[in-house]
């Protein structure tokens, strides 16, 4: 390739429009607040924000049941003991989720997905018919301006099948995905730590990449091998 069509090409490049930049913000609020239900509008949120570069906005947090949400680390991670939870008087581990979509002027659907990481466990439903009944039987909690927004208890059955151990050292990871939004589809997570909790689960790229270091290694022993000839 001549160097004046290599330098065109790269002009082309730098002029092409930059992704969609979304950040995330921790311990924060959404533009929109939280608005449903009688002791959830927290103050403060506690949540975590996507925020995108068209102004639509993902938020999820972590707490138990009726309680307030504590605050997480910077990275998402929220921390609980065994000792809060009470099943019988429906103090569970729950998450709020919402999202708002008035950047974008709208949106497809929307996934919610926990990852119970010490069980290697994955439960995923419709935000809008978790109960698969074909219909918006569950979520009721609507707001002007392109908001939605509601929560859920992991003893709900179609999570975990009824079956949060609350005394268990575990993790979870729930995670937000909304489709049609400006950029595509967006994703939030966050996690619930329960007392010593387990390690997460490394993603696939991860795993390729621990992998190849792996073959690397091998291949550079096998090159050191020193060889001993036999007279």
């Amino acid at each position: 390739m001549r160097i004046s069509t290599m330098m065109t090409a790269a002009a082309i490049v730098g002029l092409a429009p930059a992704a969609a930049v979304a950040q995330t913000a921790y311990n924060s609020a959404p533009t929109a607040g939280w608005h449903y239900g009688t002791g959830n509008d927290y103050s403060p949120a506690n949540s975590a924000v996507l925020t995108t570069d068209a102004g639509d906005q993902l938020f999820l947090r972590w707490h138990v049941t009726y309680d307030q949400a504590a605050a997480s680390s910077n990275t998402g991670l929220y921390q609980f003991s065994p000792g809060q939870f009470d099943l019988n008087n429906n103090h569970s581990l729950s998450f709020d989720w919402g999202f708002d979509s008035s950047g974008s002027g709208g949106y497809d659907g929307a996934t919610l997905t926990v990852d119970d990481l010490g069980a290697h466990r994955s439960y995923s439903y419709n935000a809008f018919d978790p109960l698969n009944l074909g219909s918006n039987n569950f979520n009721d909690n609507y707001n002007a301006g392109g908001v939605v927004e509601n929560s859920a208890r992991l003893n709900f059955p179609f999570l975990m099948g009824g079956a949060f151990d609350p005394n268990a050292d575990d993790t979870y990871r729930v995670t937000l995905s909304v489709t049609g939004l400006n950029g595509g589809t967006r994703s939030l997570s966050t996690l619930a730590q329960v007392g010593a909790g387990v390690g997460a689960v490394p993603e696939p790229a991860s795993w390729a990449m621990m992998l190849g270091g792996f073959g690397l290694v091998g291949g550079a022993m096998r090159r050191r091998k020193v060889q001993l000839r036999f007279g």
